[in-house]
């Protein structure tokens, strides 16, 4: 298969309209991480409402986020990302208010399907798994939330931790794969 035939079916399921939207959301969120201080806070801040699903409230987001397919995803009030993360909303993201995540954590809801040999894992299509964060969760740094995980109310994510199955209201998990070490 040639790579541009390669790349054509890669875009099946994409419009031209979804792709210039990719492509400008990842201008916009690109730049305003390259503003500095409480105003580039605003400015980022102000481009979420723009690019996200639903917006509410004080959001804090710090430089270098990246945050992808955001008109799937759903943010309550105060909502703050630090430094490094990535968000990938492909399959759907419900976050609640007073989230909380620290730097460098990957949190994707789209997943390849790696059963078979044929076709190239590479060359198939990601498969949507929505995410729920629900109110009061922290997710410590460098953490990763899979695809299709629930994190309940006031539950609390080591750093470093790798989050493969949902979360009991309150608790705290660390390791990877990630199991519940305690209660609130």
């Amino acid at each position: 298969m040639s790579y541009l035939a390669f790349l054509r079916d890669k875009a099946k399921g994409y419009s031209l309209g979804l792709m210039l939207r990719l492509e400008f959301e990842s201008l916009f969120f690109g730049l305003a991480g390259l503003v500095p201080t409480t105003f580039g806070v605003f400015v980022r801040a102000a481009i979420c409402k723009l690019f996200l699903k639903s917006c509410r409230g004080l959001s804090w987001i710090q430089p270098r986020v990246t945050i992808v397919h955001g008109d799937r995803i759903t943010v309550g009030s105060h909502f703050a990302v630090n430094s490094g993360t990535y968000i990938n909303g492909f399959g759907g993201i419900e976050m609640g208010s007073h989230v909380l995540i620290g730097s460098n954590v990957t949190i994707s809801s789209g997943q390849h399907p790696i059963d078979g040999r044929l076709p190239p894992v590479f060359a198939r299509q990601s498969l949507p798994k929505k995410i729920v964060i629900e109110d009061d969760v922290w997710i410590g740094a460098g953490a990763v939330i899979m695809p299709g995980v629930r994190l309940a109310q006031g539950t609390v994510v080591g750093a470093n931790a790798v989050v493969t199955r949902d979360t009991e209201p309150y608790s705290i998990v660390v390791g990877a794969p990630a199991h519940k070490i305690r209660n609130r």
